[in-house]
């Protein structure tokens, strides 16, 4: 009893953390929520938590540099303050908030670098660096567009347009086994397996949306109805454990005497 009402309190409480994260990032944009997940095996009972994968509402923006998948895969970002050749300098997220950084680059909010491909075919994704692209200039830049492919093209104050490469979509053979890092972002487990580097509408890939940007897709009422039920759980689990409690007390006490 007291073993049972333990592992109760443990997985309800690791259950309260995931809807709670869940209900603070409700107005993140590209936020995927989490659920937890139970299964036996050799008769105990292992919980993960898995992303859910399901679309989020789009809302226009009309910037040119918001960008949203209609569909499956994630923008691919490399952390530039990750150890060069490291596995976990890349992240992988639904938000595609861009602005364009002093050194040319496509950076999100925190200043990760968004990746995209040199051509179509390629599968090897490189940072997009705007000021490396020959005959560009940063300062004569007068729209970016991109098409549902991903295809960047950059139009200079002169009437020249300049193909900046694609954009790099990651699809993962399970992509609930994705690790959530925090806000919008994820990374690479054993469970979701490796990434397959694409452009968008490739390979599954969903279509890229620009000047747009894709919101949670999480429901708060479902989450506050969670939150209200595992409360309930907790507290009974609590109490099952002072009642194991008392009882092991009493018993060793009169053992004792």
């Amino acid at each position: 009893m007291f073993q049972k009402s333990l592992a109760g309190v443990m997985a309800v409480s690791r259950d309260i953390g995931v809807v709670s994260n869940n209900m603070a990032n409700a107005m993140s944009v590209g936020f995927k929520r989490s659920s937890s997940q139970y299964f036996s095996t050799s008769g105990l009972d292992t919980g993960v938590v898995s992303v859910s994968e399901s679309q989020g509402p789009l809302k226009a923006t009309q910037s040119a540099l918001d960008f949203a998948l209609l569909g499956s895969g994630h923008f691919v970002f490399k952390d530039p303050n990750a150890l060069p050749g490291m596995d976990a300098s890349l992240v992988y997220s639904r938000a595609g908030q861009l602005k364009v950084s002093p050194e040319g680059y496509l950076i999100d909010a925190a200043g990760r670098q968004l990746m995209g491909l040199p051509s179509p075919n390629s599968t090897t994704p490189i940072e997009i660096n705007l000021q490396k692209i020959p005959g560009l200039d940063l300062s004569k830049i007068s729209s970016i567009t991109a098409d549902p492919s991903g295809a960047l093209n950059i139009l200079s104050t002169n009437g020249v347009t300049i193909k900046a490469g694609t954009l790099a979509v990651a699809r993962f053979p399970n992509e609930q086994g994705l690790r959530a890092q925090g806000g919008s972002t994820v990374t690479e487990t054993v469970r979701s397996g490796p990434p397959l580097f694409t452009r968008p509408g490739a390979n599954g890939a969903g279509l890229l949306k620009q000047g747009m940007l894709e919101q949670a897709n999480v429901d708060i009422t479902v989450e506050l109805l969670r939150m209200i039920q595992l409360q309930q759980a907790y507290n009974a689990n609590s109490r099952a454990l002072q009642t194991a409690s008392e009882i092991y007390r009493t018993t060793t006490e009169t053992i004792l005497r």
